[in-house]
């Protein structure tokens, strides 16, 4: 069979046939983990690294289909296998329609079993493969991935979609480390000027005189120092997009100077005498409120007005933190990859420390952190242990004691039993209206109905 890098889950509630399963699996060079129920099952899931999950359909707690399901939602690239008796076949089927790789009637056939776990590892590993070439390819494009699932971001995916067929001018504005510039990336790459140049300017690197040469350009001996004649970038970007991130420093008088580009589409370099047309798209970026500037007079109203035709507001990371585990497995496995490193999705306590962290530094504090975790970690798992003092100021990783139930309850168990009666109270402040509350929560519908599901909660 070979050695499987990647693990194989068995979940079945007979407890003599698991082990029966586990010794079979291990004979056969199988990294084998073993779980009683679907609750148990999903927390290695989040844990380990595992490719094939051969799962028996009927369980108490938390049946073969949903668990399925809640797999699906973790990670798309992991195999289901379904392991069915006589009687439940029709909800076999239906679980391969939901994307199991298979189902196999019991008492199994050992060697058909083993025949369909080695080949659900080979697509998983396809899949896996097809994802990180994806990503490269994108990062290679220059378009980073908007990853989150957060309501929020689910609206600015769809304007991403829109504004990129226009040529309008987009004004993106955010807290910094927000991800502004991965916003203007799609817009360029998803737009009829994909296959042209891309250029970005941080107008708040430069000095006014640097900008004006940078964005402008500069004729040979316009200034001391320049012994030769520069295209500025209006000009490099004709036919394409520029972005001009922190808009916001740029001086009155190179205000002014962009808003004549805008308008007539033409300029001439310092220095120079000659007219020189162009034709961009316009992306600008800010993390200051240019409406509160204009009203201070330090901003252009005219100009503002040119900029803000299609808008797009990028929410600071607390504002956002059930997006939090996502990106922190995203950038996890990202960066495992970078590094040639193997490290496990980070567990329940790591998650939860950071959730409870305000991120004043949003999505780039975030992503630095994990790098930094990652490469400093000599294990294959991040602990608590490797987590910066920051992150473990006010955490407790003990249980705590429940008084409404008179029992010791572990902080996650407790965390969920909050959410699902801070769920239940939202819906019925909003009649049962899944898509009002879900606004109320910034969760996004697909994710509320998600919970409400896993809750059990009855509608």
């Amino acid at each position: 069979m070979g050695e499987f890098m990647d693990q194989l889950l068995v979940v079945d509630d007979d407890k003599d046939l698991l082990k029966v399963y586990e010794k079979i699996f291990k004979l056969n060079h199988f990294d084998v983990l073993t779980a009683w129920d679907g609750p148990d099952a999903l927390e290695l899931i989040k844990r380990k690294r595992i490719g094939v999950v051969v799962a028996d359909i009927i369980m108490p707690k938390m049946n073969g289909i949903v668990l399925l399901e809640r797999i699906k939602e973790i990670n798309s690239a992991i195999q289901v296998i379904m392991l069915t008796a006589e009687g439940s076949v029709s909800g076999a089927v239906d679980a391969v329609k939901s994307g199991a790789f298979t189902y196999i009637l019991k008492p199994a056939d050992i060697d058909n079993l083993l025949l369909n776990i080695q080949k659900a590892f080979e697509i998983y590993r396809l899949s896996e493969q097809n994802s990180a070439f994806k990503d490269q390819m994108l990062e290679k494009a220059g378009m980073m991935q908007l990853v989150g699932q957060n309501y929020r971001i689910e609206e600015i995916r769809q304007k991403i979609d829109v504004f990129a067929d226009s040529d309008a001018p987009v004004l993106i504005t955010g807290e910094s480390g927000t991800g502004k510039e991965i916003i203007a990336s799609q817009i360029h790459y998803k737009s009829n000027r994909a296959e042209q140049v891309f250029i970005k300017v941080n107008c708040a690197a430069l000095s006014e005189n640097l900008l004006e040469s940078e964005l402008f350009g500069h004729e040979k001996g316009s200034f001391t120092g320049a012994d030769k004649m520069h295209r500025g970038k209006f000009e490099v970007a004709n036919q394409g997009t520029i972005l001009l991130d922190e808009i916001g420093e740029l001086s009155l008088g190179t205000q002014a100077k962009l808003l004549r580009v805008l308008q007539e589409r033409e300029f001439e370099r310092v220095g120079g005498n000659g007219t020189i047309r162009t034709n961009f798209r316009l992306i600008t970026s800010t993390n200051k409120n240019l409406k509160e500037e204009v009203e201070k007079g330090r901003f252009r109203k005219d100009l503002y007005y040119r900029i803000h035709v299609l808008p797009i507001h990028l929410p600071p990371l607390r504002e956002r933190k059930d997006d939090i585990p996502i990106l922190a497995n995203y950038f996890t496995r990202q960066i495992s990859k970078e590094t040639s490193k193997c490290i496990s999705p980070l567990s329940p306590e790591i998650i939860q420390a950071l959730e409870r962290y305000s991120w004043p530094g949003n999505v780039r504090e975030l992503r630095n952190i994990i790098e930094r975790l990652v490469v400093m970690t000599s294990d294959s798992e991040i602990k608590w242990s490797n987590l910066p003092d920051e992150l473990k100021q006010g955490s407790d990783s003990c249980a705590v004691r429940d008084d409404s139930l008179g029992v010791d309850v572990p902080l996650l168990d407790a965390k969920k039993a909050f959410e699902k009666q801070y769920i239940i109270k939202a819906l019925s402040c909003n009649q049962g209206n899944v898509g009002k509350t879900a606004m109320k929560l910034q969760l996004a519908r697909k994710n509320l109905y998600k919970k409400i599901k896993e809750y059990d909660i009855h509608l």
